[in-house]
């Protein structure tokens, strides 16, 4: 199994995936219990109630564990995916401010070019790399804007004892940039797997399924019960399908907005 369940849940309008993710498990325990109350009789689940909840909170165990990891996994994923952009868009920031050092009329061209080049490489990120972030690839599409901008930094020569200090910082900044940018571009291949998906999946329906095989003397009380634990499942579901993948959806929760700013650079 890939992960194009879960990236096309996460991609879906908030109210949208969340009506599903909920819905859907409300009505596969509501529908498992018209089957369970159509084959068994109020007595023989009252005869299997205490073998039944035993075993029933075995496997709630095993689901909490598998639910816990899964939302360990896709926080990781996310901090790492934030963090990554707040590196990447400081690295362009401190470019920006070194720029002025850059003083002088004979350095005007090298100035706007630096400007320029920032502006691209943040233009190139969000018109290139985002759409194929969002539809979960890898893109290419920065790579001739970040040379650019390495080209117009390392390139010009210093003339005052200030810009060839400034020089020094310079490369580690790119060097910060160019490492974040890795990251958020690899961010894809780094989320949780298909069969930790698939794993998640199972055990939700198995605790969904399970609590049929036993109840008490209320089946209305029964369902709604299970629709209950239908919410928590499916809520479970949502928060890491949508924390594993930050960048998508609709509001996702990584925006552009650090290169929508740098694209406003005068």
């Amino acid at each position: 199994m890939d992960i194009l369940l879960p990236h096309g849940l996460a991609s879906l309008p908030a109210w949208f995936g969340m009506a599903i993710t909920i819905a859907v498990p409300v009505a596969i325990a509501l529908l498992l219990g018209r089957v369970m109350y159509a084959i068994f009789t109020p007595a023989e689940f009252q005869a299997n109630a205490v073998v039944g909840a035993v075993k029933y909170g075995f496997v709630v165990e095993i689901y909490a564990v598998v639910a816990a990891l899964t939302l360990v996994g896709a926080w990781d994923t996310f901090q790492t995916a934030r963090d990554t952009l707040q590196k990447e868009a400081s690295g362009l920031y401190m470019l920006a401010q070194a720029i002025e050092t850059y003083d002088g009329a004979e350095l005007a061209a090298t100035r706007a070019e630096m400007r320029g080049a920032i502006r691209g490489y943040a233009g190139a990120v969000v018109a290139q790399d985002w759409p194929a972030m969002q539809a979960g690839h890898a893109s290419a599409g920065s790579d001739a804007a970040f040379q650019r901008m390495t080209r117009a930094f390392l390139d010009v020569e210093g003339r005052r004892a200030a810009q060839h200090a400034l020089q020094q910082n310079t490369a580690g900044w790119l060097g910060q940039v160019a490492e974040a940018r890795i990251a958020r571009l690899s961010v894809q291949s780094r989320t949780l797997s298909g069969l930790i998906w698939m794993l998640v999946l199972t055990v939700s329906v198995a605790v969904i399924a399970f609590q049929w095989f036993f109840g008490g003397a209320s089946a209305a009380m029964h369902y709604a019960m299970a629709a209950v634990i239908a919410v928590i499942v499916g809520s479970v579901l949502l928060v890491s399908v949508k924390l594993a993948f930050p960048y998508v959806g609709d509001p996702a929760l990584l925006t552009p907005a650090p290169f929508l700013a740098m694209m406003d650079l005068r």
